[in-house]
């Protein structure tokens, strides 16, 4: 089995249930993550002190300490702590933001047989389940938000071989999950015996709701109860992922293949 997995993804994207059905697998790891996007910030931390402080003037400390050596110690750091608190084998991770979509090569310098999981959904869907599960965050928010991580998932898997990498439509594992379960288990390398219980789980457990149906519902630009100024917006920030991953503006939810 492959390991460690990464999920990533939008939140709303179908992150949960595929957490639950690597767990069902024989996979170990907690319901979330949220700790790895540390290697982001840590990142910008540093470069932003040595634009700062630039020089090379070895009187001063910070011209004495190479950045470079300075970001792959703290790495090995963070490795160990991700490594104690993940003590069986296989593990997963699942955090689900940009920035820890933008730390995937880093991942996979730190865990070289590391492979991952994106989850994905459609901007017009996921937009609305964000507003009912999340509704203290602007609509506004909510769009930008789900265009990085379908722009930062873009420019990224450019980055790594393909068979590091595979992507699971949210709306694939609730109408096709034996088929979806059979996808997944094939690239984690599972046994054939689990395939069954990888399908019950993902045909059980469905994508969280933020209302009953709503998972599974597909709506149109037009018929989304948003406002002009609404659509506005979110074609402003989501129109060019919504292109780039083939996904359409009406109720047939994507270009066909």
């Amino acid at each position: 089995m492959q390991s460690p997995v990464f999920i990533v993804g939008s939140p709303r994207s179908g992150t949960s249930v595929l957490v639950d059905v690597l767990r069902s697998i024989g996979y170990h790891g907690f319901q979330e993550g949220n700790f790895l996007t540390i290697l982001h910030h840590l990142n910008a931390i540093i470069d932003r002190q040595y634009v700062w402080f630039a020089t090379e003037d070895k009187r001063v400390m910070v011209g004495n300490i190479d950045k470079g050596d300075l970001k792959r110690r703290l790495r090995e750091i963070v490795r160990t702590i991700v490594n104690e608190v993940n003590p069986q084998e296989p593990w997963f991770d699942k955090t689900g933001n940009p920035e820890m979509i933008l730390e995937i090569p880093t991942l996979r310098e730190l865990w070289p047989t590391a492979v991952f999981i994106k989850a994905k959904r459609r901007g017009i869907e996921n937009v609305m389940s964000r507003m009912k599960k999340f509704p203290t965050h602007p609509f506004e928010y909510h769009c930008s938000n789900w265009a990085k991580n379908m722009a930062a998932w873009r420019t990224i898997r450019e980055q790594i071989a393909s068979e590091c990498f595979i992507e699971i439509e949210q709306r694939d594992m609730i109408q096709q999950p034996e088929q979806t379960a059979q996808r997944l288990c094939a690239f984690l390398r599972v046994e054939d015996s689990k395939l069954a219980t990888a399908a019950r789980v993902m045909n059980m457990n469905r994508p969280q709701e933020s209302t009953k149906g709503s998972a599974s519902r597909t709506s149109s630009l037009a018929e989304s109860g948003w406002t002009t100024e609404q659509i506005e917006v979110f074609l402003k920030h989501c129109e060019a992922e919504m292109t780039a991953f083939g996904y359409t503006m009406d109720e047939q939810y994507s270009v066909a293949p």
